[in-house]
C-alpha cells in the first residue's frame, strides 16, 4: 500500500526498511496500515534472506500513533449504553513475535501507538527533532502494549510520569532516561540506523536471534530458567555451520563469513 513502503537493502539486501508515508496526517495509522505494517513485520520475521529490520517515518513524524477519527470510536449497545468489546485485529501490539532485530529510527512525532511501535523494535534511534509521548489518557485511552513495556526500558518513575500525565518528552530527555540509545542530527538518522543494522547483519544470524530471545525473557524468567535456556540455546547454535565459521574466523584472523546456516 502507498502509505507503507518496503525496501530490502544493505549488503545482500539483508537489511528491510520498512517507512510510514502518510506525512499529511503525521503518519497516523488507519487499521489498514496496522495490518501492512504487521504483515511487514511478519515477513522480515520468516524470510531467511532478512536478518534486520528498520522502521522509519516520512516528514515531521515517526508516526502519532493510530487515527482517532477512525480507530477507538466507542461503540453504543441496544440498550443505549457503552459496551465493550475484546475483538481487535491480530497486529503488532498485540500478539505479533520477531526473532530477527528490528531498530526504530525515530525522525520525529513519536506518540501513542506510535511509541508503541518504537517499544515493539529492540533498538531505538531518535533525531534532534523527535518527540516522544503516550497521551492516551488525555483521551481516555490506554497506552496498553506500552504501558507494560515501558517501565522495563526507563524504569517505573520516568515510565509513570510519561503515561499518567500524558506529556511529551524531547529526544535528549528520551537518551537521558533510557528510551533511545542514540540522538543524532536528522540527516545522520537513516544512515546511522542502516550502520547499526549492517554491523549486526556481521554477526552469526542464528547466535543474533537466538541472543535476542534470551535478553527478550531476562525479565520474565528466573536466572536459573534463564540459563537452562541458554544451555539449550547454546547447544542448538553450536549445531550450526555459522558456528564452525565463527571459531575458524577467529583463529585465522579474519572476519566471519555468515551464510544463515
Amino acid at each position: 500500500m502507498d502509505e507503507v513502503q518496503f525496501e530490502r537493502g544493505g549488503k545482500d539486501d539483508r537489511i528491510a526498511t520498512i517507512t510510514i508515508i502518510r506525512p499529511e496526517a503525521m503518519n497516523a495509522m488507519t487499521p489498514a496500515m496496522y495490518a501492512e505494517i504487521t504483515d511487514r513485520l511478519r515477513e522480515i520475521d520468516s524470510d531467511d534472506d532478512i536478518w534486520c529490520g528498520i522502521v522509519t517515518g516520512t516528514g515531521r513524524a515517526f508516526t502519532a500513533g493510530a487515527d482517532l477519527k477512525v480507530m477507538h470510536q466507542p461503540s453504543t449497545s441496544q440498550r443505549g449504553g457503552l459496551s465493550w468489546s475484546p475483538s481487535r485485529q491480530r497486529r503488532f501490539d498485540n500478539d505479533v513475535a520477531v526473532q530477527k532485530p528490528l531498530i526504530a529510527a525515530v525522525n520525529g512525532y513519536c506518540l501513542a501507538g506510535g511509541m508503541e511501535l518504537a517499544e515493539f523494535c529492540d533498538i531505538r534511534i531518535a533525531s534532534t527533532q523527535a518527540q516522544f509521548g503516550a497521551p492516551e489518557v488525555k483521551w481516555s485511552i490506554l497506552h496498553g502494549y506500552g504501558a507494560l513495556r515501558l517501565p522495563g526500558m526507563v524504569g517505573m518513575s520516568d515510565a509513570m510520569l510519561m503515561l499518567l500525565t500524558g506529556d511529551f518528552i524531547d529526544a535528549a530527555e528520551a537518551l537521558r532516561i533510557g528510551l533511545v540509545s542514540e540522538v543524532v542530527e536528522p540527516d545522520d538518522l537513516l544512515p546511522e540506523a542502516q550502520s547499526i543494522a549492517e554491523r549486526i547483519c556481521a554477526n552469526g544470524p542464528v547466535a543474533v536471534r537466538m541472543t535476542k530471545e534470551l535478553a527478550r525473557r531476562s525479565g520474565e524468567v528466573s536466572l536459573q530458567d534463564g540459563l537452562r535456556i541458554y544451555q539449550e540455546f547454546t547447544r542448538l547454535v553450536h549445531m550450526t555451520a555459522d558456528s564452525v565459521e565463527g571459531g575458524r574466523a577467529f583463529a585465522e584472523k579474519r572476519d566471519a563469513e555468515f551464510k544463515n546456516r
